[in-house]
């Protein structure tokens, strides 16, 4: 039966960005362990460019977060705040350790008792695989909700919109120019950019302001600046565009927020998911937790990448293989005792 209290559309884009994220790192794994020179400009460049077009899908999970967590309509305490803190650090004692030490046996092709060790400080170093800095950022934004919503709340509209900016000025404009130009220049705006895509979410979730035309440009123009750029880049230098590989990235910011508010536009009156988007909503943080595993199994044990296969199909087709793969595999998770109350 369908909850209430679900956000048609954010239940929507929660899917998108789930199978963005998949596909974000079918791209982005031999680009993270070879050089342009090493794959070929082409290929590292169709990888590079392929990954820019789905970067709003993590951004786009820490607005829904926001959009969800600081709604007015929810009620929020530290209680909760406890529960949603100790999942996210059960999920680094189980994944978190677990995938470190997997690393550790296929660096050192073995496995001895101390790697478990070794891989439980590596884990609370950040040093476990490489996706799993969103759950540390999770840990973060979570402890930050309660302060953030009781501020949120008693902000008028236009204070809201002030904030906003001064965030955006200083967490995207300045840390884009400096990327750019070169410069140092200074901003005392000093606030995380996770924490402003979180507060980016609730505010673009509850603005009463006509945003859909200006998304429909950004998206595109966003879009096209940071692929042209990056192309440009690496053609002639062999080098990705520093800018395109930042978080605090002016072009990421009004791509992301782009796709929130058509999403937001399209679906808002909606009433009703399908089955699929459903289904894939209900295993999306176990997909996201799982579908690294299967693409270094894929990649470092069977030896296949897109590259094994024409480029464009090898992408699909790894594509589809590794997401099928992940949601079967978080499904069954999801009806086992005490696993699933992690996923």
């Amino acid at each position: 039966m369908e909850r209430k209290e679900k956000k048609v559309y954010i239940e929507i884009l929660r899917m998108a960005a789930t199978l963005a994220v998949v596909f974000l790192h079918i791209n982005m794994t031999l680009v993270e362990n070879f050089t342009a020179k090493e794959l070929g400009v082409f290929n590292y460049a169709v990888f590079n460019d392929c990954y820019i077009c789905v970067k709003w899908a993590v951004p786009c999970f820490i607005m829904i977060s926001g959009a969800l967590l600081l709604d007015p309509a929810r009620e929020m305490n530290w209680k909760k705040i406890r529960k949603y803190v100790l999942r996210m650090v059960v999920v680094l004692l189980t994944f978190g350790i677990g995938y470190a030490l997997m690393e550790l046996v296929f660096t050192k092709k073995g496995f001895s008792i101390e790697m478990l060790f070794q891989a439980a400080a590596n884990t609370a170093q950040g040093a476990s695989w490489s996706h799993m800095w969103y759950i540390y950022m999770l840990i973060g934004l979570y402890l930050f909700t309660l302060p953030l919503k009781a501020a949120t709340e008693k902000l008028s509209d236009k204070a809201l919109e002030i904030l906003m900016v001064i965030l955006v000025v200083g967490g995207f404009v300045i840390p884009s120019i400096n990327t750019v130009a070169g410069l140092k220049l200074q901003s005392f705006m000093l606030v995380n950019e996770y924490i402003i895509w979180y507060l980016l979410g609730y505010y673009l979730s509850v603005t009463k302001r006509k945003l859909f035309v200006p998304a429909c440009i950004g998206a595109p123009v966003s879009l096209a600046a940071m692929i042209v750029s990056e192309t440009a880049s690496l053609y002639q230098t062999g080098e990705s565009f520093a800018l395109n590989h930042q978080t605090a990235n002016i072009f990421t910011l009004i791509l992301g927020a782009s796709v929130f508010i058509i999403f937001k536009h399209l679906f808002e009156k909606k009433q009703k998911i399908s089955v699929v988007c459903r289904l894939i909503c209900y295993t999306s943080f176990g997909i996201y937790l799982i579908h690294p595993l299967f693409i270094n199994i894929i990649y470092k044990v069977l030896n296949i990448t897109p590259l094994s296969l024409p480029i464009g199909v090898g992408i699909i087709v790894l594509f589809i293989a590794v997401f099928l793969l992940s949601f079967v595999t978080a499904f069954v998770l999801k009806k086992i005792p005490l696993i699933n109350t992690i996923l």
